[in-house]
């Protein structure tokens, strides 16, 4: 973990309002980028400019100055009425969902909020996406171990039929990933 004594409120807050996205390309120099899970820098250094390519999804960095601070990347996706818990009474088995593939933040910012700022950010700009085309979710798949993130930041899970089971399998395998979802019409 990295000693933080520099990275005043001050800079922080600076970062926070004066950061900017940009969409990958093969330009951007990902070297010194590490959130620290080997998963997700391997998909940012070796595959997400290769998908982006074929259309399965496009990747956006969180740049402050030219500093990678963070990452997501985005596809379409769909969501089934039925794994969420009856609150909805809509006559379709499914709508469609934008899914957040992948977010990290870099290592050396973490626990500073900016994973729920550019989270909240993303968020917004999915839902400026549904001004254009017809979708009503926003889905992620998230690790079990940052699941919780996801709660704080109004997230909720599909139904889980054994959260005993979902538990123990997350204690042995980290990459085990856990559906939830959020509705554009409460943002």
């Amino acid at each position: 973990m990295f000693f933080k004594p520099y990275l005043t409120t001050m800079y922080v807050e600076d970062i926070k309002n004066n950061y900017y996205i940009v969409k990958l390309n093969e330009k951007h120099n990902l070297n010194d980028f590490s959130c620290g899970l080997d998963d997700m820098d391997d998909f940012l250094k070796n595959d997400a400019l290769d998908q982006q390519e074929d259309n399965l999804n496009v990747t956006y960095l969180a740049k402050y100055h030219e500093e990678i601070i963070g990452f997501f990347s985005l596809l379409s996706d769909i969501i089934k009425l039925k794994d969420i818990e009856n609150e909805y009474d809509l006559p379709y088995s499914t709508c469609p969902a934008v899914k957040i593939g992948r977010l990290a933040v870099n290592e050396k910012y973490n626990s500073l909020g900016l994973g729920t700022v550019l989270l909240d950010n993303t968020c917004y700009q999915i839902k400026r996406i549904s001004d254009i085309i017809g979708v009503r979710f926003i889905t992620v798949d998230a690790y079990c171990n940052v699941r919780g993130f996801y709660y704080k930041n109004e997230f909720n899970h599909l139904k889980i039929h054994n959260e005993k089971k979902l538990r123990r399998s997350a204690e042995r395998n980290p990459y085990l990933t856990v559906p939830l979802y959020k509705d554009l019409k409460r943002i």
